[in-house]
């Protein structure tokens, strides 16, 4: 049980760059273009980069580096993740690109992401399950996540919309903060699905599976790595149908309905994770160009 539908939202910023790298930052900035102007918190930005094949590419968000990745068109990709704890405001993404010798061409755009619509879920856990919230068990949790989260995959797996995980009703919105017996607790990080127990949970998209594992708060987990930083979670499984390192397709059966770790009964949590964030994965259900369409 970590999920609220935000507005859907891709930044893009383009770069054309002219063969020598000449021309100044002030006439750079005119070719940059950045899509929606009103991005909102728990979208994911997407920063493409037209450069030549030798160039070396740098993209920075609000002054940390960004991972830039070549697509097959040569195209460079990078994704920022935004979520509720990210300000309402103006941030700023970077560009820096380098040819030989010439002399490197910077610019930069304003992002201004807007607030999402967050509320508060209040929950009553029976002891035994509420007991499960402990600094041990959290521990637990992040020295298995950690490493695979961490995991930045050069390709891209994904083609197209993610699809929902499981055809169950969906409940528990993402960025919602959540109260448990009282005791304000952290934000939702994904969208939850009740479904009955055995029920089918599918791969949102095409992918590597990095995780299948028991885990104290999020009973029985599924990780599957789709390349360059995007990652999805399944919680609360009752039995896993696919192994680790096995390649997955969209909609490719990978474990079934459970009511394991933190939850109070058969339910579906899914996580979608950008380079380091939880972002909300309801927004890679839509078709946005160059992202999932």
């Amino acid at each position: 049980m970590r999920g609220h539908l935000s507005a859907g939202l891709v930044v893009i910023v383009s770069l054309v760059v002219a063969q020598t790298f000449s021309a100044a930052a002030d006439d750079a900035s005119g070719i940059v273009g950045v899509t929606p102007a009103s991005p909102v918190q728990g979208d994911t930005l997407m920063v493409t980069v037209a450069a030549p094949g030798p160039a070396s590419v740098t993209v920075r968000y609000d002054g940390t580096l960004v991972a830039a990745y070549a697509l097959p068109d040569g195209t460079r990709r990078a994704l920022v993740g935004t979520d509720p704890t990210v300000s309402a405001g103006s941030h700023t993404i970077a560009v820096t690109i380098t040819a030989g010798a010439t002399p490197a061409l910077r610019t930069s755009r304003i992002v201004r992401i807007a607030p999402g619509r967050f509320e508060v879920r209040t929950l009553t856990l029976p002891p035994q399950t509420f007991g499960l919230i402990t600094p041990q068990n959290a521990a637990t949790e992040w020295r298995a996540l950690g490493p695979v989260l961490g995991r930045r995959t050069r390709e891209a797996m994904w083609t197209g919309a993610f699809m929902a995980p499981s055809d169950g009703l969906m409940d528990s919105p993402y960025g919602y903060q959540s109260v448990y017996n009282g005791h304000r607790m952290w934000w939702h990080q994904g969208v939850d699905f009740a479904a009955s127990a055995g029920a089918p949970v599918v791969a949102a998209n095409a992918g590597v599976i990095a995780l299948a594992q028991a885990l104290p708060l999020g009973g029985n987990t599924v990780v599957i790595d789709h390349g360059q930083g995007v990652l999805t979670e399944y919680l609360h499984l009752s039995a896993f149908a696919a192994p680790v390192g096995a390649r997955v397709e969209r909609g490719t059966l990978i474990a079934r309905i459970g009511a394991t770790g933190l939850v109070t009964g058969p339910s579906l949590h899914w996580g979608l994770y950008v380079n380091g964030t939880w972002v909300n994965p309801l927004f890679w259900t839509k078709p946005h160009a160059g992202l999932t369409q």
